[in-house]
């Protein structure tokens, strides 16, 4: 009996061990299998085409306080005073969804849509195979300091300008943008307020509300545009109106000599459509309708002659091609920022047809063209060439119209150093006297007072030398100073130029953690012409877009 007992004792821990065995085998072979699992994608293979499994969202603070020169005081405050973007405002922007298939394309393009957000300082977009079978991506985010209150007194051409304005472009993280300003120059005080939201409705809809009433006269306008999101984009559509009433300062000399009343009563609206993408090219086609109601008044001088009241009513068909290609840039137009740079060409023609069935005072036609192309023409130089070209035929009145052309060369020294080389052509066909083309003071060559000269033709050349401080002071400040030429003139048709020059430095500074980031300039400019009129220097203090 023992015997037997023993016996089955032994079997049954024998089966036990070859149980355990078994166990721990089936384990490890578990164990393998989820490894290989988790690492089984052809990560050497291209992705395109593989679904979108899983899109993870990380919407960073404006500083990374892991990192030791982004952790002071002032950066510990700004992330906690600062509301971040929220991860459904950028969820909502995203070109791609669950269950589509890969698209290098689309990655990128959501990565410059992205960074085109004010209130987004840098944004880039990692993607993981899921065991061949799918892509997960991750979107990663940093933002911008985005409530702005700034008082500004601003001097340029012997003009002087004051602003007060808050500013918050990511209105509680949703992408909203509102403003508050007001603002005094040498034409017109101003109380204005904007409204504007590029993600309206969380469809990439497009709302703007501005509303301004100023010293002489207001401005009300309404905004609402579906726009070509993507280059793969099928329609888009628009719908604008807007009533501005102002007063026009006409010059001479740069002194105010009178003022003509402008109303201005104007709607919009269009629908666009397009296949897409195809072959490295986008072709887009929109049909509309503009009706505009101009109306002109004298302000303080019986003798000056008005323009003609204008009723414009027409439709329109417009044109687009695009053979566009980006490369990324830092120190290019601002200071230690990422930059998209457009390169490749891309043309828009509008044509449209006014007659007095669509209720306009005057039949002719309305054309408008511009064109851009881009492109490195050796490795370290950029050329930039922009065409733009409108023409206005009327029956009972002389036509009118305007061209410019304007190029710039960028050759790049390194990171921290360049030479930009422009030039600027324009030319009005009968402008009224108070669009005639300025040159002097932020309008090219800084060494003369605001519109120093006035003409029916202009043309400009300017060459400068640009250094970018590797200086970055607590991660929110960039340095960097010019040294500038300019020359040129503005003169009527059949008139000889008088030629203007300057030479002149200026400082640089950007605050590059915020949502304007816009570059305040401080130059001086010495005139080398015509100097009898003017002081020995021009002071030209001033935030601008671009360095």
């Amino acid at each position: 009996m023992f015997n037997s007992l023993y016996s089955g004792f032994a079997e049954f821990h024998k089966f036990v061990r070859e149980f355990r065995a078994a166990v721990v085998v089936c384990l490890l072979l578990a164990t393998t299998g989820h490894s290989r699992a988790q690492d089984c994608g052809p990560h050497d293979e291209s992705l395109e085409g593989l679904p979108i499994v899983k899109i993870t969202i990380d919407n960073g603070d404006i500083f990374d306080l892991e990192q030791e020169d982004q952790n002071l005081w002032i950066h510990r405050w700004a992330n906690k005073l600062h509301i971040n973007t929220r991860k459904s405002t950028i969820e909502q922007q995203l070109l791609f969804v669950l269950e589509d298939g890969y698209s290098q394309q689309l990655i990128d393009e959501t990565e410059r849509l992205l960074r085109s957000r004010s209130y987004i300082h840098d944004a880039s977009i990692t993607a993981e195979v899921v065991c061949g079978k799918g892509v997960k991506l991750t979107v990663v985010t940093t933002d911008n300091w985005t409530l702005t209150p700034s008082i500004t007194v601003s001097r340029s051409g012997g003009e002087t300008r004051t602003a007060f304005e808050i500013e918050e472009s990511n209105l509680l993280g949703l992408g909203t943008e509102i403003k508050i300003l007001t603002e005094s120059d040498e034409e017109r005080d101003s109380n204005a307020f904007v409204y504007r939201d590029k993600n309206w409705l969380g469809e990439l809809k497009g709302l703007k509300l501005e509303l301004a009433d100023n010293s002489d006269g207001h401005l009300y306008g309404v905004d609402i545009d579906r726009p070509f999101i993507k280059l793969d984009s099928k329609y888009a559509w628009s719908l604008g109106a807007s009533s501005v009433e102002k007063e026009n300062p006409v010059y001479e000399d740069g002194d105010e000599v009178a003022k003509v009343e402008e109303s201005n009563d104007a709607l919009q609206l269009s629908y666009g459509w397009s296949d897409g993408l195809v072959d490295g090219s986008v072709s887009r086609y929109r049909l509309g309708w503009f009706a505009d109601k101009l109306r002109y008044d004298r302000v303080d001088d019986p003798n000056i002659e008005l323009p003609e009241d204008v009723d414009k009513s027409y439709p329109f068909f417009e044109y687009q091609h695009l053979e566009v290609k980006y490369v990324q840039r830092v120190n290019f137009r601002v200071m230690g920022i990422t930059e998209d740079i457009e390169l490749g060409s891309s043309l828009r023609a509008r044509v449209g047809w006014k007659d007095e069935a669509y209720e306009a005072t005057q039949e002719g036609h309305v054309v408008q063209l511009d064109y851009k192309f881009g492109n490195f023409i050796s490795t370290h130089t950029l050329g930039v060439f922009q065409l733009g070209l409108s023409h206005e035929s009327n029956k009972t009145i002389d036509d009118t119209g305007r061209a410019l052309m304007q190029g710039q060369l960028y050759n790049f020294r390194g990171v921290n150093h360049s030479y930009v080389f422009s030039s600027r052509l324009e030319a009005a066909q009968n402008p009224e006297l108070f669009e005639r083309i300025e040159v002097g003071g932020d309008s090219g060559l800084k060494g003369y007072p605001v519109r120093f000269q006035n003409g029916e033709r202009a043309f400009t050349l300017s060459a400068e030398r640009r250094e970018y401080f590797n200086v970055y002071l607590w991660q929110l400040f960039k340095f960097g100073f010019a040294v500038f030429a300019e020359a040129g003139s503005a003169w009527d048709s059949g008139e000889n130029p008088v030629w203007l020059s300057d030479v002149g430095t200026g400082l640089r500074l950007v605050s590059t953690r915020q949502s304007s980031s816009k570059v305040l300039h401080i130059d001086i400019a010495v005139p080398l012409s015509e100097k009898d009129e003017i002081d020995d220097y021009q002071l030209y203090v001033k935030a601008r877009t671009e360095f």
